[in-house]
């Protein structure tokens, strides 16, 4: 099957651009803090997707003073 990274499917991308979406959504919901709902739900399809195709998925947590 011949992945379409246009498509509104994220099962029709390619696992590259998921990874990347990934962490452009990440980035702008957890380190810019400028996001909304939609944000959200395309964050959590995309890591789902990703789970789906075997990708582990990891996280880190940082912390800054004030």
């Amino acid at each position: 099957m011949k992945k379409n990274n246009n498509s509104s499917f994220f099962e029709d991308w390619t696992t590259e651009e998921l990874k990347e979406e990934a962490i452009s959504y990440h980035q702008s919901i957890y380190e810019v803090q400028c996001y909304g709902s939609s944000d959200l739900r395309m964050l959590s399809g995309i890591l789902a997707e990703l789970e789906n195709r075997g990708v582990e998925i990891k996280e880190n947590i940082s912390f800054q003073r004030s």
